[in-house]
């Protein structure tokens, strides 16, 4: 017989980081132009996945995509994500 263990299915943390994003992105508008170590993440694969979908609007508090700009960096042993936002109606 295959061994299960029953448990208290987890609290859903999509509300919770959606409020983070959000918040996170309005600190960011507060503050055009400025750098920010915004996460932590545990891999340079996941922090450089995050900086991605924040530049390219893929979370939708960092839309429209191109608004903000991000990257990732190691720094002291820890996978960083930094960010600014560069404006709506920005031009390359």
């Amino acid at each position: 017989m295959t061994n299960i263990n029953f448990e208290p299915l987890p609290d859903d943390r999509r509300g919770a980081n959606k409020r983070r994003h959000t918040e996170t992105a309005a600190q960011l508008r507060e503050r055009p132009g400025e750098w920010a170590h915004i996460f932590s993440m545990g891999s340079v694969t996941s922090a450089t996945s995050r900086a991605y979908d924040i530049q390219n609007g893929r979370i939708a508090a960092y839309r429209p995509p191109g608004a903000f700009e991000a990257r990732s960096r190691t720094a002291d042993g820890t996978y960083r994500v930094y960010a600014r936002y560069i404006g709506d109606n920005h031009t390359d």
